[in-house]
Formats: structure tokens, sequence, C-alpha cells
């Protein structure tokens, strides 16, 4: 009776150790939840290679929660379909994007929740959709690859443009194109004391300049005194000018008294000499003639015989 009770005691030792195992096993594969999740969907449009179930989803740096599944996306097959579970006291909202992120040197994926505020309104499932949908953004390897990519073809386009303008014509033209310039270098070389000369000429001219600015209040009173000077001998002309208006009168008047009174009575005389003038050229000429005419006077003589 005694062995009998030992074999159930062991046999209900190795059952209870059995099922300890299982739970174990169970909780170190799977894990208990002791937090209320919410399900997120994120659609990736890049690679997601080095993701896993059960990868870390973080918000901020912080763990929130676990990658759920990975599919494609049945009608985009270019896309990646994930399935977040995230504790519902994370604040995902409206402007939280997911970006695909990896841990150090390890290469570890994770997805990573940034964007939001405490104002921002709370991420909720549109009409037809089963779990809200979190927009994703490209990660920094994603966006590295793109500026490589875009990098290799301008390098490229670069390259064919070089190749296209180093043709022998427009190397022998580059060519040339040096050998000028090293021309205008050698040449300016050479006239670098002409430039020198330049340089101190306008430096002396500068001074110059400076010196007349500090003249030119000076220059300016002169001016101003000149111009006062002007405006008197403007004044005193205007004066003269009247005065002169004054005495062309009186000589206009003077003129015409003249030509009224002493005119006529000159004209007179003048007649009165040009007719005694006539007299004294007839009796010129009548002794001329007959001189006898100052004895016997311009009486005729009395007729002869025979005269009547």
């Amino acid at each position: 009776m005694e062995s009998k009770v030992n074999y159930a005691v062991v046999g209900l030792f190795v059952i209870v150790t059995t099922m300890i195992l299982i739970v174990a096993g169970l909780w170190l594969s799977v894990g208990v939840r002791t937090n209320s999740y919410n399900t997120y969907v994120v659609y990736m449009h890049e690679s997601v290679s080095g993701l896993s179930v059960r990868a870390p989803v973080k918000y901020n740096g912080v763990d929130v929660g676990f990658v759920k599944s990975i599919d494609l996306r049945d009608e985009h097959p270019d896309q990646v379909k994930l399935l977040l579970d995230v504790k519902d006291n994370t604040p995902v909202s409206v402007e939280t994007r997911a970006v695909l992120d990896s841990q150090g040197l390890t290469g570890i994926a994770y997805v990573e929740l940034t964007g939001g505020t405490p104002t921002s309104k709370p991420l909720k499932a549109k009409s037809g959709q089963k779990y809200p949908v979190i927009p994703s953004s490209p990660s920094l390897l994603f966006r590295l690859d793109a500026a490589l990519d875009d990098l290799t073809t301008n390098l490229n386009n670069i390259s064919d443009g070089l190749t296209s303008i180093l043709n022998p014509e427009n190397a022998e033209s580059i060519r040339k194109t040096l050998v000028n310039i090293q021309a205008v270098s050698k040449t300016l070389d050479d006239n670098t004391k002409k430039f020198d000369n330049i340089m101190t000429n306008t430096k002396t001219t500068m001074k110059n300049a400076a010196q007349a600015s500090k003249n030119l209040p000076d220059f300016m009173s002169s001016i101003q005194d000149s111009a006062r000077s002007v405006k008197q001998l403007t004044v005193k002309l205007a004066s003269a000018g009247k005065q002169a208006d004054l005495m062309l009168h009186d000589a206009r008047i003077s003129v015409q008294t003249l030509n009224n009174q002493l005119l006529p009575q000159a004209v007179l005389s003048l007649g009165d000499f040009s007719t005694t003038m006539s007299n004294l050229k007839a009796v010129s000429q009548d002794l001329k003639q007959n001189p006898s005419i100052l004895i016997r006077g311009t009486t005729p003589p009395p007729p002869g015989p025979g005269e009547k």
C-alpha cells in the first residue's frame, strides 16, 4: 500500500512540473499581457528588411508596444502592411508618423512613432477601416538611398556632360584660353608698378578731395557773400536804370523843345543866309565882269549919242 502511494506522489509531481514548464515556455515565447493595447495599421512604402514580429514599437524612444504582424498589402504589393499593438495610454494622434529605424550597430529594426502635441486630436479609425491607420514617413536609410541614387544620377549626367564638352575641339579651345590667361597674367604682373602708381595717385586724389570737402564750407560762405553782393549790385543797377529813364525822359523833352522852337528859327536863318550868299555871289560875279561898279555903282550910264 505504501508503494502505491509513493508512485502517486511521484506522478503528481511530474504532472505539476510539466504544467509549470509549459506555462513558463508559453510566457517566455508569447508573454503575458499585463497592459491594455490598441491595434494600429501602418503601410510602409519601403523594404522592412530586419524587422520581425514582436519587434519593439517606440514613441520618442520609449517602448510602447510591439509589431503584431507583417504582411504585404493586398491591393498594393509594393507596400508592407504592419499591425502594431500600442499601449492604450500612448498619445497617438492625427499628427503621429511611423518611421522604420534600427538600433545602433546591431541593426535590429523597430518602429519609431513621432509627432503630436498634447492638444492634437487622437487618431481614430475612419469609416470602412478596421483599425486606425498611422501614416508612415521614409526612414533615414531610405532617404540616404534616394539621395545616393540622385547623386549617382547627377554624377553620371555631369560625367556625360564633361565628356561631350571635352571633345578635341573644345580641349584645343581650352588650351588656347589657358595660354591667353597666362599671357594676361604676365601682363598684369608687368603692370603691377603702374597699378601701384595709379593707386598712389588715387590715394592722393582722395586726400585732396577730403581737404577740399573740409574747405567746402568756407567756399560756400564765399559764394553766399558773392550772391549777396550781386543782389546789392542788382538793386543799385535797378536804381540807376530808373535814373537813366528819368534822364532820357528829360532829354526827350529837350529834343522836342529844340524841334518845336529852335529848329524853325534856325531854318529861317539858314534861308536868309542862303539868300545873302546868293546875293553876294551875284555881286561877286558882277564885280568880276565890271569892276567899275565899285566906283560908279550899279546905276547904268546915260545913253551915248545915238543911244536911246
